[in-house]
């Protein structure tokens, strides 16, 4: 769906088309997308729509551009399953069965190995998040502590130094 608050990119109009099954739009959106997504700093962009129009592509019919695309999407990003998966069905399109099952076992690689190295991350912040956590449960029982040993000595102020101040008697010491 369109962000109508902000310009949609090119990748946006082209996933809109693609959605709309207008496969001609959705290619000619990416190929605007590709043209201006230039530099190293933008190869996952480069890779996205670059697998984006690969399917586009296979949809049309035209498996070798879908090839071509995903192969280019695959070596930008090895390690993104999706690309490896573009490039499984253009061979598959083309009845190159044997290459097919090898980008397909590669994106399944790449997912695998992607999901551990989420895990791994997600056990990594969770640990961090726990030792947040005790370090300010710690600090609250700390504060408690300080909160009852204060009550506790206006308590003793009071009985000591209260009745002086009412214009009672003090008491002996």
């Amino acid at each position: 769906m369109l962000n109508w608050l902000r310009r949609p990119d090119a990748k946006e109009l082209g996933n809109e088309a693609y959605k709309e099954k207008n496969l001609d739009e959705a290619v000619l959106q990416y190929t605007r997308g590709l043209e201006r997504c230039q530099g190293t700093a933008q190869t996952e962009e480069r890779s996205k729509l670059l697998a984006n129009r690969s399917a586009a592509h296979a949809k049309l019919g035209d498996y070798d551009a879908a090839l071509a695309d995903a192969e280019e999407a695959s070596r930008l990003q090895p390690d993104w399953p999706k690309a490896w998966a573009r490039k499984g069905k253009a061979l598959t399109c083309l009845q190159r069965h044997k290459a097919a099952a090898s980008s397909y076992a590669r994106g399944l690689e790449a997912a695998l190995t992607l999901m551990q190295t989420n895990d791994e991350r997600h056990e990594r912040e969770l640990e961090a998040l726990r030792k947040q956590a005790k370090t300010a449960s710690d600090s609250y029982l700390t504060l408690l502590g300080e909160t009852e040993t204060l009550k506790r000595q206006l308590e003793d102020y009071t009985l000591m130094f209260g009745e002086r101040e009412t214009g009672g008697k003090a008491k002996a010491g």
